[in-house]
């Protein structure tokens, strides 16, 4: 039996007059968040299994639109999954919730608060790696 598993973020990006079209796609991955100008946050990829688990499994991509003062999130499980007792820091979609009250910032001030909120989440420090990627379309 397979014993090995792990969790995926492919993305690519390709520029065109006005923005940029992104093409992503998620295997067991904390699903990637779009931010736009007005607050309104959606995922961006659908959950897929992770790579290992299952045999032969397909994999789908998703192909969305990025403009000027667009932002993408992405971010590791220790994110999603900081724990507060028996709480999770996405439950009830924390991070979406989160990353709506950062419409206006920017990527580097973004990532500084969503770091500081999972870190103020719980009493004591994380205990898993955390990574976030902020994007933004100029």
């Amino acid at each position: 039996p397979q014993t090995r598993f792990l969790s995926l973020l492919y993305g690519e990006l390709v520029p065109f007059e006005g923005g940029v079209r992104c093409t992503l796609a998620s295997a067991g991955h904390p699903l990637p968040l779009l931010l736009d100008p007005e607050g309104a946050v959606r995922a961006v990829a659908q959950p897929q299994t992770l790579l290992g688990v299952v045999e032969d499994a397909g994999y789908t991509s998703e192909t969305f639109e990025m403009y000027s003062g667009d932002t993408l999130l992405c971010v590791t499980d220790g994110v999603t999954e900081r724990r507060s007792g028996s709480r999770q820091f996405d439950d009830g979609d924390g991070l979406a919730r989160a990353l709506a009250g950062c419409a206006g910032m920017e990527a580097g001030a973004i990532a500084d608060r969503i770091t500081r909120l999972v870190h103020e989440f719980g009493a004591r420090p994380p205990a898993d790696d955390m990574a976030l990627l902020v994007l933004q379309a100029e």
